[in-house]
């Protein structure tokens, strides 16, 4: 940081940084949940293509088994599809907030910097 730059003004760039690091983090959630939906969305596409006496098998750690209760499954996945899409609204929400107190924070920064410049200026 600027050595000439206020206690104050050197905190509130921090600030900024780590806000900007917590955007950073959502993002790459929101990545993360996003390939998760699609992935469901394929799975659950292809469940309904395929034939009803088709053997369906699931993947569970390094297991796979056999799937008896084809409807059973599709619910479940529907339900992990729903809970991600509910997850995704939740960062978006965040999202949003954490933008806003950013921007909030940099027009607040950039006041402090030219009040400051412009003292600085005036006492040379």
């Amino acid at each position: 940081m600027e050595p000439n730059l206020s206690n104050y003004m050197q905190n509130q760039i921090r600030q900024a940084q780590q806000l900007e690091a917590q955007l950073e983090q959502l993002a790459a959630q929101r990545y993360q949940i996003e390939a998760r939906v699609k992935e469901i969305e394929k799975t659950l596409k292809e469940l309904e293509s395929v034939n009803q006496e088709t053997p369906v098998y699931k993947s569970v750690g390094n297991i796979i088994y056999r799937v008896e209760d084809r409807k059973k499954l599709i619910d479940d996945l529907s339900e992990q599809k729903e809970l991600s899409e509910i997850r995704l609204k939740t960062l978006d929400r965040q999202q949003k907030a954490l933008e806003d107190k950013y921007k909030e924070l940099e027009a607040s920064i950039q006041q402090r910097y030219e009040e400051e410049t412009k003292r600085r200026g005036s006492v040379s």
